[in-house]
């Protein structure tokens, strides 16, 4: 059995997020109606299982393919030793929360892909959306040994 290039389908992956972003740019950092929107300068917030599902669709893989590849290339945030990438945090947007499953994607992968992929002089600006601070725990849980999201990425801190 060959040994699967995580690296490729990196490349496609983006490639794919690009061509569907210049198609929709509302699938990114639209909060409510986008797959992923940017939390911080460092990382995106994918809404699960749609991130995964959306990419697949667009890249031609299925959504655990997608998961495995951005798990093994550690561009989504994982909790070891299980790897979990997902957990259910509270969002906040113009005044509503709501709480859903989230992953965190280095923004590097998201950027990169807009710029080298999609035309973008640039990688997104931060969306309006915030984390609730309930959430904090959970999330420095997921985070734990690597750097969390800034502290402007919780309700409390934009206030």
């Amino acid at each position: 059995m060959p040994l699967l290039d995580y690296q490729e389908r990196v490349i496609r992956l983006q490639m794919a997020l690009a061509k569907a972003w210049v198609k929709d740019p509302a699938l990114l950092n639209v909060p409510g109606r986008s797959i992923a929107c940017k939390l911080d300068p460092n990382y995106y917030l994918a809404a699960q299982p749609f991130f995964d599902q959306e990419l697949g669709r667009a890249a031609g893989m299925f959504p655990d393919q997608v998961a495995e590849a951005l798990v093994k290339t550690g561009l989504f945030i994982t909790r070891p030793p299980e790897r979990i990438h997902t957990i259910i945090a509270g969002l906040i947007y113009a005044g509503s929360s709501l709480s859903m499953p989230v992953s965190f994607v280095d923004a590097e992968f998201i950027d990169q892909a807009l710029r080298h992929y999609g035309g973008a002089s640039s990688g997104l600006a931060v969306a309006p959306l915030s984390l609730a601070a309930e959430s904090r725990e959970a999330v420095e849980t997921l985070f734990e040994n690597k750097t969390p999201p800034d502290k402007v990425a919780y309700f409390s801190a934009r206030q």
